[in-house]
């Protein structure tokens, strides 16, 4: 797959297909803009009618903003400059395809350079430089945490292949990036992707921060995080390295006309807290307490089954996603699939697609 670039609905044209298509204000995007004396203003209409863009306009979206409830809305923009249509904020639902799996940023969203496949900051502190292969021993020196690097070969005779990266000092000369100095082997689980000054902050290492990883009630790390849209026009978060697996297995699916979304993806340990404290509170579902779900180790995903056999989407996954590194983890689940490419490649040998104490 090619490089993915973030956010992926620039240049494309979407269509709008809802018959009361409302434009929000943009301070206030519950409520509705209506029209005022000095704007163009559509036959039929007039000053203090609300704004509607009609139905089959094609728009261009320039902006993504969510409310606090994740529900998604877009700055819509006429392709044709002299249409009368009203440009503004509305709803992706009132989009064709309601803007589904559209990757809209990266999280943080700070960087010096954004990713761009081969540009990333050193963020473990024990980043061992190491000698080429095999077997790639280590030196005895490390790579500051901070330091910015540019990725020039990865390892082929590795498992899985990319465990290590060589990689220079990097900088940006005339837009494009360059590896100036020469640093040397190291493993590629101590980089994160991005130039970015939070990777060495306070807020990049907490564990109970926005990108903190946990697994089985245990900090792993930080992770860099994509903001994408999932069912219903709301938005979720992936993590990086799960962004593009998980695209390869939606691109799968569309070529045998079924869609693939996303229902719920990475989970904060804040989100995960005040789920579990809502559910001890008697007023929402089960839920683990935080650092204990699957869905805070970047892996899990929460997809849009309907049901069990004899259903669309779960009767692909079952037949495709072990091929495509996705299997089932949770008993009685069947909208939770995990990335676990080891696993998937084991269990599709066996003609399987879940964990064997996955029972329903």
């Amino acid at each position: 797959m090619k490089r993915v670039r973030i956010p992926t609905y620039r240049g494309k044209v979407f269509t709008v297909m809802d018959n009361l298509a409302l434009v929000r204000r943009p301070r206030n995007l519950l409520r509705t803009a209506l029209y005022r004396v000095g704007d163009v203003i559509p036959p039929g209409r007039e000053v203090g009618d609300q704004k509607v863009i009609p139905m089959m306009t094609s728009v261009r979206v320039t902006g993504v903003r969510t409310d606090g409830d994740r529900n998604t809305y877009v700055r819509a923009v006429p392709v044709d400059e002299g249409s009368t249509a009203p440009s503004g904020w509305t709803r992706v639902t009132n989009l064709d395809g309601a803007f589904l799996n559209e990757l809209v940023a990266h999280a943080p969203s700070e960087f010096d350079v954004a990713p761009r496949g081969k540009n990333y900051t050193v963020t473990d502190g024990n980043s061992l430089i190491r000698t080429g292969p095999p077997p790639f021993r280590s030196k005895g020196t490390t790579i500051p945490v901070g330091t910015h690097v540019v990725v020039t070969a990865r390892s082929t005779n590795t498992d899985p292949p990319g465990a290590f990266v060589r990689v220079g000092r990097g900088e940006l000369r005339d837009g494009r990036l360059s590896s100036v100095e020469r640093i040397g082997w190291t493993a590629a689980s101590n980089l994160t992707e991005g130039w970015s000054p939070v990777f060495t902050t306070d807020a990049w290492t907490d564990d109970t921060g926005p990108n903190a990883c946990w697994r089985d009630g245990s900090f792993i790390g930080a992770k860099l995080l994509v903001d994408i849209v999932g069912t219903g026009g709301q938005m979720e978060q992936i993590t990086s390295d799960s962004m593009r697996p998980y695209l390869r297995l939606v691109a799968a699916a569309a070529r045998t006309n079924v869609t693939i979304a996303v229902n719920s993806g990475f989970r904060t340990f804040g989100s995960q807290k005040r789920l579990h404290d809502l559910f001890l509170a008697g007023m929402g579902d089960l839920a683990a307490p935080p650092g204990g779900s699957n869905h805070q180790h970047g892996q899990a995903f929460d997809l849009n089954t309907t049901g069990f056999d004899g259903t669309t989407v779960y009767d692909w996954l079952k037949r495709r996603g072990p091929k495509l590194g996705f299997i089932r983890t949770v008993g009685g689940e069947h909208w939770h699939w995990e990335h676990r490419p080891d696993d998937a490649a084991r269990l599709a040998a066996e003609g399987t697609f879940k964990l064997e104490h996955v029972v329903d």
